[in-house]
């Protein structure tokens, strides 16, 4: 299958794992629409980009926003749903209110998007949702974000059977070295835990935003793959 021409839109599309996905799937041709909160964002991704790219300043947790995103397009081939909030929140004995947004964007988000997209795919269409390896290594802390991870796997798994023949399938990226991981670790912090991971990882680097890209356009482009989980993470979760 190719996406010439057919319409990718990515939630969460103006940094890292999405802004990859948008370019590799502009690379092949395909109308691309690309979401994100911050229009500063969106404007340096479109030129990162470097094709023709509709960008739309919505937050993927916005239900309205998000079905006014679709209602806008005449049709939909795939959607990627890379959107999500990442914290480092203490488990349970952190403010309630500060665990809401980890299961909030990646769930609910996820949620929005397949429900306001579906209705305007042909059956070879595709939606392909992103979870975490910590739906299977938990960390102490993490239990809201791990939680977050198996619910979109289960989610993806059923809408699978649920909008057959349309193929719903998750990403399981491990460490990707991209501005998040910065941004939340600090880059000090963040250098010396990707330092750290390449030594230990079986494939001896940190994942790169590319590596995830290549793995999304398999999803979108192969009609015989859903309700799976695709893990790509270097061997991490070989590791012990």
């Amino acid at each position: 299958m190719s996406l010439k021409n057919q319409t990718v839109v990515v939630i969460g599309g103006s940094s890292g794992l999405g802004l990859a996905t948008a370019k590799a799937a502009a690379d092949e041709g395909a109308h691309v629409v690309i979401t994100g909160r911050s229009r500063e964002r969106l404007q340096s991704a479109r030129a990162e980009i470097g094709h023709e790219v509709r960008a739309e300043s919505i937050d993927a947790n916005d239900e309205a926003a998000t079905r006014r995103l679709f209602e806008d397009l005449r049709s939909v081939n795939h959607v990627f749903v890379s959107a999500a909030t990442v914290t480092f929140a203490a488990g349970l004995t952190s403010e309630t209110s500060a665990l809401h947004p980890a299961m909030d964007t990646r769930f609910w988000g996820s949620l929005y998007a397949a429900k306001y997209a579906s209705p305007k795919m042909p059956p070879d269409g595709s939606i392909t949702f992103t979870s975490g390896i910590s739906a299977w290594r938990p960390r102490p802390g993490a239990s809201v974000g791990s939680a977050s991870c198996g619910a979109i796997e289960a989610f993806a798994r059923s809408l699978a059977l649920e909008l057959a023949p349309i193929r719903v399938n998750t990403i399981q990226p491990g460490l990707i070295d991209t501005p998040l991981i910065d941004s939340l670790m600090g880059g000090e912090r963040a250098a010396g835990i990707k330092e750290m991971m390449a030594k230990r990882l079986p494939v001896k680097r940190v994942g790169r935003p590319d590596d995830i890209a290549e793995a999304v356009l398999f999803l979108m482009k192969n009609g015989f793959t859903t309700g799976i989980t695709l893990t790509v993470d270097g061997g991490h979760t070989l590791m012990s």
